[in-house]
């Protein structure tokens, strides 16, 4: 599947697990991708920066929502403070919410008539099948999926794309 993805989306994914690793997770999902996608210098990112994100706010929020999951079922944040991220050996493997995001970011570049699949396309696909985790997420940055899909497409249009 990853032989149509460019250069960019290529490193998005890269990011994705590499941020995953980083913060403990034992699947990449949606907001990694985010993550993955806030570093660098694609109309994605620059959508992203447009937005007011940033790779450290999407961190903090990320982890923010897990502790308030956590709280949820009655793990309190100082436990979870206490807890050091403990990334699994090896590689994170995808998770049914990041797979469905790759797949969407496929038929987002069919949709535009496109064979290479690109960093917008990662982002499109994030946003039009979210997760519960990604949807929190957004909202708890203050960002709506809708505004940035529309901020992505003018980036997209000055990038000449």
């Amino acid at each position: 599947m990853f032989e149509r993805f460019g250069k960019d989306a290529q490193r998005v994914v890269v990011a994705a697990l590499a941020a995953a690793k980083r913060l403990g997770a034992e699947t990449v999902e949606p907001e990694h991708l985010l993550l993955g996608l806030a570093e660098g210098s694609t109309p994605a990112s620059r959508a992203i920066t447009e937005a007011g994100l940033d790779a450290a706010a999407i961190t903090a929020a990320i982890e923010g929502d897990l502790v308030a999951v956590l709280e949820v079922v009655g793990v309190p944040a100082s436990v979870v403070d206490a807890m050091p991220a403990a990334p699994r050996a090896d590689r994170p493997d995808f998770g049914v919410h990041g797979k469905r995001a790759l797949e969407q970011a496929v038929r987002e570049a069919a949709r535009r008539s496109g064979r290479r699949i690109g960093a917008e396309h990662v982002l499109l696909g994030a946003l039009h099948a979210p997760s519960p985790t990604l949807t929190r997420v957004l909202q708890r940055l203050g960002v709506e999926p809708t505004r940035l899909a529309a901020l992505l497409e003018v980036e997209v249009a000055a990038a000449g794309r």
